[in-house]
This record gives C-alpha cells, structure tokens and sequence, in this order.
C-alpha cells in the first residue's frame, strides 16, 4: 500500500485526536468523581449498577412497610396494655363483691364502673390507625366492634354481603424483605373475642346485677383467665416486634453492603485517574513531538 505524506498526517491526527478524547475522559472522571456515567461508559458494570439501584428502591419499600409495621404492632402494644388494665380491674372489684360484706347496692354500684370497662374495651377495639381501624383485619374501614357494647347478643358489628353477621378476620401482612412476610397486629376477634375479654367482662356484669355471689366468683375467674390471654398476645406482639427490628437492621446492612459496591463500580478512584492521566498527557506530548519531527514541521498545519 501507497503511504503519502497526506496518510501519514490523517493517521497522526486520529491518534492525537483518540489521545486528547482519552484525556478528557480521565479529566472528567476526576472532575465528577464518577467513571460509568452511561452504559456504554462500562456495559458490565452498568448492568451490575442497574441491578443495584433496583435492589436499592426494594429496600427502601421494605423499610418503610417495617417501619408501619413496627408502628402498628407498638399501637397494639399500647391498646393490649390498656385492655389488661382493665380486665384487672375488674378482677379487683370481682374480689371485692365476692365476700360476705358486700351487698346487693354496692354491687349495683360496681355494676356500672364495670359497665364502663366492658365500653371501654370495645372503643378500645375500634381504635383508629390513621384512616383506618387497627383490629380491623381485612375491612380495616369499617369499625369492628358495636359502641357502645350491647347488653346482650354480639359484640361485632359485621355482616356479610348476605346480610349475616360475621367476625372480624384477616389481618394486614407486609413483605419487610425478599419473600420475607410478617403480620404486624391482631384483629378484633383474636383480642377481645378469642381471649374472652368482652363476654367474660359481660358475665362478670350480669352476676353483680344479679346479686349472685358464686356467679360473681366465677366471672371474677373467667376475667383473670381473659386477662392471662391478653398478656399472652402481649408477648406475641413484643416477638413481632424484635422481628421487624431486626428486618429492619439487616435492610440497613444490605443497603450499606450495596452501596460501597456501587461506590466500587461507579465512581472514581482518585489516586489511580492522576496517575493514569499524567501518563495520557506524557504520550500525547511524545506523540505531538514525534510527528512534528516525522513530518519536519509542526501539527498545527493540520488541524
């Protein structure tokens, strides 16, 4: 093949001009910190950055459903606290009305105060969490428990699409991790029917109305056994709890794990672009100097 002076200074100039382009890559790692800025900057790693970012964004959904989740399991918390309370009040005053001293007006009396905790227990059912009700399993829009509680019959205030009356059920499950799944809180029926709160509060109320001293010890019992099924549930919810805290903290060790992976793969390693640039400058300047001699004058006259 013919090689002129003409091919001599077109192949000069595309070696000067992919040196220059070279360094202005390195010059721009530098300026920006990052060296894959595109996909085709690096197809590999770009491809691994991608996977990244979209593990990432999981992440952030996880936490926050462990977040919500803690939230509502310590709401629980709260409201199985209160319920204790007053189912040991009603013991108490179960004790109290059981004895000899007690008569027929003071029963009557605590009748009412225990009214009161039977009514106070089913508001504590329909607790709200933001625009829904917490124990509302699966209809978490409409308010589980009837307020306030009737004297007889049932306590739901439920009906199916045929019109039958039906108990709260279901509950709210929420992924904290890759197929990791947990239910932050109970429903209505698991806390104030299954435990036997609401009825064994209601018995408790009919034997003091009824002035019946054996009825009355023997819903005082009842009330302690609820009230053992509540702090029962109360443990359950302090196990759910550690276990979306510690969704949660390894989340937050993912996330760092991904992120200095990403910082590997992204961005630029300082020390080695300089060094890495002093030696792109060192060629173009021997290029730039070898073809001035090669052509006996200077590449200006090209470009």
């Amino acid at each position: 093949m013919r090689v002129t002076n003409s091919t001599i200074t077109l192949r000069s100039q595309l070696r000067v001009q992919q040196t220059l382009q070279s360094i202005d890559r390195v010059r721009e790692d530098i300026s920006s910190g990052v060296r894959v800025r595109k996909m085709s900057d690096s197809p590999l790693d770009g491809g691994q950055l991608v996977r990244i970012g979209s593990s990432m964004r999981a992440i952030a959904q996880f936490r926050r459903n462990a977040d919500g989740g803690i939230s509502r399991a310590q709401a629980e918390e709260t409201v199985l606290d209160q319920l204790g309370n007053a189912l040991t009040r009603a013991s108490e005053l179960g004790v109290a009305q059981a004895n000899a001293t007690a008569n027929a007006e003071t029963r009557l009396a605590v009748k009412r105060e225990v009214d009161q905790l039977i009514n106070l227990s089913a508001n504590l059912g329909n607790t709200r969490y933001g625009d829904e009700y917490l124990f509302g399993g699966t209809r978490a829009t409409e308010a589980p428990l009837q307020t306030p509680a009737p004297a007889t019959g049932r306590f739901s205030r439920l009906i199916d699409s045929s019109g039958n009356p039906v108990n709260p059920s279901g509950a709210i499950t929420l992924e904290v991790g890759d197929g990791r799944f947990v239910t932050a809180n109970h429903n209505a029926t698991q806390i104030f029917l299954d435990t036997d709160a609401l009825d064994a509060l209601r018995a408790l109320s009919d034997a003091l109305g009824a002035n019946d001293a054996a009825a009355i010890r023997a819903a005082t019992d009842r009330v302690t056994s609820a009230n053992s099924n509540v702090q029962a549930l109360v443990a359950t919810q302090g196990a759910r709890i550690n276990e979306m805290q510690d969704a949660r903290t390894g989340l937050d060790t993912l996330e760092f794990d991904l992120t200095v992976y990403r910082s590997d793969l992204r961005d630029t390693e300082v020390d080695k672009a300089m060094v890495e640039l002093v030696g792109k400058q060192t060629l173009y300047q021997a290029a730039m100097s070898a073809t001035s001699r090669i052509l006996g004058l200077t590449l200006t006259n090209y470009l």
